[in-house]
């Protein structure tokens, strides 16, 4: 029988677990992560993955690639994003639109000229800002530490771009992913928020900003919210207490 492997998540943040679950194949299964990748873990017999606890800064390793392996070594293999809101976001349009890698991509200050006529969605944040931050003890181990946390309003571009009438003829399906049952599910498992569209909200027509290299250009904007969270080792955590200065008279 051939073996092949399910996961219950295609992409999460950092510190979540997902399941795979090998199908078919002979005998007992073992589950492992491949090298050079996001970094997380597994366990080898149940298949829990674990994302890693800090984000790559290299772009190229935010998927990891989980192998299943059968008692007649056959295998089988899928891969899991592990990324911020902002790439989970990306993850989502491309999922609900049936894109390739690579046709949903973050940029900034310049899009990418589409090389062919299908269609292309470049995110971009126009801006984002702060409304409340915390920093607190957090004991761990025998240790102690120092979480802060910051909540995050985004106001998120998002162009549906190409060189053929794609874009024209599939913009409305991007609205339809932010209200998708699979975008509700990623954002209740990684803490994310894609606001509603307010009332008069449309797509900005910029097909004339490239003349007749992009002759198909639309944006869209959207809020994201989210919190980022950092923790940080110390030696000691208590209120701050007046310091008294001895100067010279």
């Amino acid at each position: 029988m051939a073996l092949a492997l399910t996961q219950s998540k295609t992409a999460l943040a950092v510190n979540l677990t997902a399941s795979f679950l090998g199908i078919g194949g002979s005998g007992s299964l073992a589950y492992a992560v491949l090298a050079g990748g996001a970094g997380g873990t597994i366990n080898a017999s149940t298949g829990v993955y674990t994302a890693p606890a800090v984000l790559s800064t290299d772009p190229l390793k935010a998927y990891d690639t989980i192998r299943v392996t059968d008692g007649a070594a056959k295998v089988a293999t899928a891969q899991i994003l592990v990324g911020t809101p902002l790439l989970l976001f990306c993850e989502v349009i491309q999922r609900e639109l049936g894109l390739a890698n690579g046709r949903v991509y973050l940029w900034d200050q310049k899009i990418n000229q589409p090389t062919d006529s299908d269609l292309y969605v470049a995110i971009s944040v126009a801006t984002c800002k702060p409304f409340g931050n915390t920093n607190r003890a957090a004991s761990a181990g025998s240790g102690m530490n120092a979480e802060q946390s910051v909540n995050m309003s985004a106001l998120v571009d998002v162009d549906i771009i190409s060189r053929g009438p794609a874009a024209r003829d599939r913009k409305e399906e991007v609205v339809l992913a932010f209200n998708s049952t699979y975008a509700q599910q990623q954002q209740e498992g990684n803490s994310f928020y894609i606001g509603k569209l307010p009332p008069g909200a449309g797509f900005l027509n910029l097909s004339y900003v490239d003349g007749d290299a992009i002759p198909y250009r639309f944006r869209i904007s959207v809020v994201l919210q989210y919190a980022f969270v950092k923790t940080k080792a110390i030696d000691s955590f208590s209120d701050f207490s007046t310091v008294q200065v001895s100067t010279n008279p």
